[in-house]
């Protein structure tokens, strides 16, 4: 009993025995005193000449005495739900309170990303047959337009396809000419129906045969008027362009003319800041949070650049166990492919941004205290984890005031003095 009133004399017993409810502020103060010890062990310090509760350690000594004072004085101060303190409590307690916002495009999980060509585009100029390079028509960071040839290059196995285009093609004339004869013949009478049928598919053959190196000749870069020319002679045996297919930047890669170039090797690619797209691998959960058509923001350094999420792959990578996301930027910008930067994870549903300093934990139940013209009145809410903070979708509103800083002793208010979870 005798440590419990010493307790008391230095305003320390209400810290773990003055509840907030009617029971807690009915009891007698030996009552509470004899409670206090028989829950909570004194440390008697003799350096300082006070004894010093463990539950209190958090706070310094004119908080300890401001708390007990209005718990003693005022047992009136909060009810379950409500704790009444002036501005100047507040000041002295270090409570600190924030304005809420709104959960923008700004407000979510970091994510790296990666700025690529967009892949709806062919920005990627590829050799599609073995060969030389015989020469550079632009230099490295021309600014092109679609259709300007870029380089040439030399392939013996396309020099081998022109020759069968030019053998379908004489081919395909000769079969022609016999099929007009014969449908001619046919209709005086002269030759049988099977003969026409016979000449008709050789033609039919023959133009097969004629388009099917047509098209090999078309991927290599050659449209009709060098098609004409390489029928006419002019044009070297095995000599194809490359040719860009968009405007953009050109960005050669280092070859050299008479080095050889392989199939499908990549010789130059062409930026355009119209079609960059980013790319990104999220954890599964954070896929399933967000949809297609969603305007999501990149950032690098201060800048922040608007995107719209355009693809979300449902498979996982088999080894990061990650899902890839890609993103369109919707406006001009100055990035290049290859540059790193990162990505905003913003919620596909509207709501306010809760900080997670403002959020108190009791089990499951997560809550926050909202500021009004009296103190604060603590309030439970549903929220989502959005980032390094929450999501409040109900409940509150942009412009709420909450505390954040100093809730531990806003919920020793609400709990008790030394209150323990």
């Amino acid at each position: 009993m005798a440590n419990g009133q010493k307790s008391l004399r230095h305003g320390r017993v209400g810290y773990s025995t003055y509840h907030c409810c009617p029971t807690a502020l009915s009891r007698k103060p030996v009552a509470m005193a004899a409670a206090h010890a028989a829950s909570a062990s004194l440390d008697f310090l003799p350096e300082t000449n006070r004894w010093r509760n463990p539950m209190t350690f958090f706070l310094n000594r004119p908080q300890r005495v401001l708390t007990a004072l209005a718990f003693i004085a005022l047992p009136g101060l909060c009810s379950a739900e409500r704790i009444v303190l002036s501005t100047e409590d507040q000041a002295r307690l270090g409570i600190v309170s924030q304005a809420l916002d709104a959960a923008g495009s700004q407000s979510g999980m970091r994510v790296p990303a990666v700025v690529i060509p967009s892949p709806d585009t062919p920005s990627i100029l590829q050799s599609r047959y073995a060969g030389v390079l015989q020469r550079w028509h632009q230099t490295g960071g021309a600014q092109l337009e679609a259709g300007d040839i870029v380089a040439t290059l030399n392939s013996a196995e396309l020099a081998q396809t022109q020759q069968q285009w030019l053998d379908a093609s004489v081919e395909l004339a000769n079969q022609q000419a016999k099929f007009k004869r014969d449908r001619e013949l046919f209709s005086e009478g002269i030759i049988s129906r099977q003969r026409l049928e016979h000449t008709q598919r050789a033609y039919q053959q023959a133009r097969f045969k004629r388009e099917a190196t047509y098209n090999q000749l078309q991927l290599a870069g050659f449209d009709t008027k060098a098609l004409e020319a390489l029928r006419d002679g002019q044009g070297k045996p095995g000599d194809y362009p490359l040719i860009a297919q968009q405007p953009g930047q050109l960005n050669r890669h280092f070859i050299r003319i008479g080095d050889q170039v392989a199939a499908g090797q990549t010789v130059a690619t062409i930026t355009s800041t119209q079609a960059l797209w980013l790319r990104a691998t999220v954890s599964a959960p954070l896929a399933d949070g967000l949809a297609l058509g969603q305007t999501l923001q990149a950032t690098t350094g201060s800048q922040h650049t608007s995107l719209m999420l355009v693809s979300k792959n449902h498979q996982l990578n088999d080894d990061t166990q990650r899902v890839e996301v890609l993103a369109r930027f919707t406006e001009a910008t100055d990035l290049r492919p290859g540059q790193s930067l990162s990505l905003v994870l913003s919620s596909v549903h509207s709501g306010v941004r809760v900080p997670a300093s403002a959020v108190t934990h009791s089990g499951s139940i997560t809550s926050i205290y909202l500021r009004n013209n009296e103190g604060f009145e603590k309030r439970d809410v549903q929220l989502t984890p959005l980032g390094a903070d929450y999501l409040a979708t109900d409940t509150l509103a942009p412009g709420d005031i909450v505390a954040v800083e100093g809730t531990a002793q806003l919920k020793g208010i609400t709990l008790g003095l030394g209150g323990g979870e």
